[in-house]
């Protein structure tokens, strides 16, 4: 059995442990993220070996360049999040409709992160395998927002039916 095959199967077996009270409730996006950070954590084991293999290569230098911006998102949304949205704990759940920032042009710039980074991850070693994680991941990460889409409109009603229709879920301008 492979190093990365163990730290696979532990790292999911955590995941799993962690997320546990989710895995009755398939209807919370705390369930499909669960199965995001799985995907992405097989992506990562998939391409252990080559993350620093030929990066002045333009692959490689892509991967870098997307994981890059990915860390970037991640930090200025969930920075804002958790300074405009006055969570009960961590990031989540806001008791505040975070509306300006980098939440005025897109809605889920922390979902967008995790896309840059299954992308930038797949780059790293593209093969059948990793497409088929990454393309797990993005699935996963689709029904995440549409669950959570479902409990922000549960949780702030009418402002976030008003927020939704003229802000973009994950692409300005596109999606």
């Amino acid at each position: 059995m492979s190093a990365e095959l163990i730290v696979f199967l532990l790292g999911a077996a955590g995941l799993v442990f962690v997320f546990r009270r989710y895995l009755t409730r398939p209807g919370r996006h705390e369930f499909w993220r669960l199965w995001a950070f799985v995907g992405l954590l097989g992506l990562a084991c998939l391409s252990a070996r080559s993350w620093f293999a030929d990066a002045g290569r333009p692959g490689p230098l892509l991967s870098w360049i997307v994981l890059a911006l990915s860390a970037v998102l991640a930090a200025v949304a969930g920075r804002q999040l958790r300074g405009g949205g006055r969570p009960e704990r961590g990031i989540e759940p806001t008791t505040i409709l975070v509306t300006d920032g980098i939440y005025r042009h897109l809605r889920h710039p922390l979902y967008l992160s995790l896309l840059l980074l299954a992308a930038g991850v797949w780059l790293k070693s593209v093969s059948w395998a990793s497409t088929g994680a990454a393309a797990a991941t993005v699935l996963a990460l689709g029904q995440t927002i549409r669950a959570e889409e479902s409990e922000l409109e549960a949780q702030f009603g009418q402002s976030y039916r008003d927020y939704r229709a003229r802000v973009k879920a994950i692409i300005p301008g596109l999606v």
